[in-house]
């Protein structure tokens, strides 16, 4: 089979950078607002009702650190047994262990 690259636009499509799209939609350099709900990176929302909820920063920075000195490990039988435990749950909730 042949690829006919005629058809082929000569410079490659790309998307455009945020400012090029806050011009195009008449913003003045501010990021605009979401409308699907999605969040930016690096931030983190919490549900509604939980005070706080799950997430502790201190902990979320010291796995960083230690990522970027190479200090963090994987186990990844702890994560299999997670998994599978998470599955076998999910398949039978009535039998807990």
């Amino acid at each position: 089979m042949k690829i006919d690259p005629s058809g082929l636009p000569a410079t490659p499509q790309s998307r455009p950078t945020k400012a090029q799209a806050a011009a195009a939609s008449g913003v003045d350099g501010a990021a605009a607002p979401a409308t699907d709900g999605a969040q930016p990176m690096g931030q983190v929302r919490t549900l509604p009702g939980t005070p706080g909820g799950d997430f502790d920063a201190a902990r979320v920075a010291a796995i960083r650190e230690d990522i970027r000195a190479g200090r963090y490990q994987i186990h990844p039988d702890r994560i299999a047994d997670g998994l599978l435990a998470s599955v076998r749950d999910l398949l039978d909730p009535e039998a807990k262990p």
